[in-house]
């Protein structure tokens, strides 16, 4: 065994003891029985709410650019291999990016996604 299979054993070894002491606290999961429970709502529901608006308030290739480059559902992409390609430039691609999140942000479903997240 070499210093390298060490050091990532060990690696690992404090990852798991840093989960484990975090147990209940970790992305926002509540410590509960059901481990697909975000606060009382089901992580599903909110990933189909994020979904709907996704593909209400987006066209297939804006709503593709944007889950390529937060890597939601794929692996997430660069701005550079995107622009690569679609054949354009990096400023063209952040310009999109820029145009999307603003459509998101003024849109009648991300209203109701934030009613939904602040729900009491």
């Amino acid at each position: 065994m070499d210093v390298t299979e060490l050091h990532d054993e060990e690696n690992l070894l404090v990852q798991m003891q840093d989960r484990w002491e975090n147990y209940g606290s970790l992305d926002a999961i509540v410590d509960t029985h059901d481990p697909f429970t975000l606060e009382g709502a089901p992580r599903f529901e909110l990933s189909e709410k994020i979904d709907s608006l996704l593909s209400h308030a987006l066209t297939e290739d804006e709503n593709l650019l944007l889950r390529q480059t937060l890597g939601m559902g794929c692996k997430q992409r660069s701005v550079k291999s995107l622009a690569q390609q679609m054949g354009t430039t990096q400023k063209a691609v952040q310009k999109k990016l820029v145009s999307i999140v603003e459509k998101l942000r003024h849109h009648d479903d991300s209203i109701q996604l934030w009613k939904y997240l602040n729900r009491e």
